[in-house]
């Protein structure tokens, strides 16, 4: 008798880090559909088999079949049976509603508002340990703007970090960007141009003397001089920036499709990263 093909092909295993996720989305009132699960195992195994997952101390995809789903980070420590950090979920102000949320398609994303709504991840600096090294990551949807716009990241009285929409110059789209004391001019990255479109920014302090503002892995630009790293005991937010009492209001209005924080990357290891996120976006279809 012929052996029956489907005997023959190995079942998919899902990683372990995944399959912890899933675990936790179900907690939190959401669910998880295979081919989810299945984009965020290979995401999972792709930053392990880079080298790179110490990289992160938080780490959020926004997935899952609702918003719930999409609160729950898929990271919140430097490996899964470490040290957790920040909230279990991101806390949801404004707040957002269930249709700010689609999980695949090209509009796939959680959407902001601009005014009113922002996620608090509960993570600060300095519960880091103050690493001498640090990034920060976002996935932004296609969008233009005008004004300064606050997309993600935290600042107390003396150190920022933060990624910040500018207004434009000369029609180009700008940020900028910033890791480190504010009286220190090699803290920041200004008026960095970037497209409009769909893409992964990636802002890396990989030492003391090198910041990187990385757009799909391509640096844009960077700073070379020192810095001498203090921390900040601020939470880090997401679509607005904590601004050293609060949030901003006037923060990030499209698509937000993932976001990162954690220590400095080289950019080898941005480029194994943007390729695990492109991955992802592409198995869900969201990346237009």
């Amino acid at each position: 008798m012929a052996m029956n093909n489907r005997l023959l092909r190995p079942l998919q295993t899902v990683h372990p880090e995944a399959a912890d996720w899933a675990n936790r989305v179900r907690a939190n009132g959401g669910s998880v559909s295979g081919t989810t699960l299945s984009a965020v195992s290979k995401f999972c195994a792709s930053i392990a088999s880079a080298g790179i997952r110490d990289r992160f101390f938080r780490a959020n995809l926004f997935c899952g079949n609702s918003l719930s789903a999409a609160l729950v980070p898929v990271f919140r420590g430097q490996s899964l049976g470490g040290t957790q950090y920040g909230g279990t979920t991101d806390a949801n102000n404004g707040p957002f509603v269930s249709g700010d949320f689609t999980e695949t398609g090209a509009s796939g994303g959680l959407t902001g508002n601009g005014t009113s709504k922002y996620l608090d991840t509960g993570l600060t600096y300095d519960a880091m340990g103050v690493p001498s090294t640090n990034h920060i990551g976002v996935f932004k949807g296609a969008g233009t703007w005008n004004t300064n716009i606050e997309i993600i990241g935290a600042r107390d009285a003396d150190d920022f970090y933060y990624i910040q929409g500018r207004a434009q110059v000369g029609g180009d789209h700008k940020v900028h960007a910033f890791s480190g004391p504010a009286a220190n001019s090699n803290s920041f990255i200004n008026n960095a141009t970037v497209s409009s479109a769909t893409n992964f920014l990636v802002a890396s302090r990989n030492s003391s003397a090198s910041f990187v503002l990385y757009q799909n892995a391509a640096s844009v630009a960077s700073t070379s001089g020192a810095v001498t790293i203090a921390g900040s005991s601020r939470p880090f937010l997401v679509f607005m920036r904590d601004i050293g009492s609060g949030p901003s209001f006037a923060g990030w209005t499209y698509r937000l499709l993932g976001y990162s924080f954690g220590l400095g990357m080289s950019a080898a290891q941005v480029s194994a990263y943007n390729s695990a996120m492109q991955a992802l976006q592409t198995s869900l279809g969201r990346n237009a």
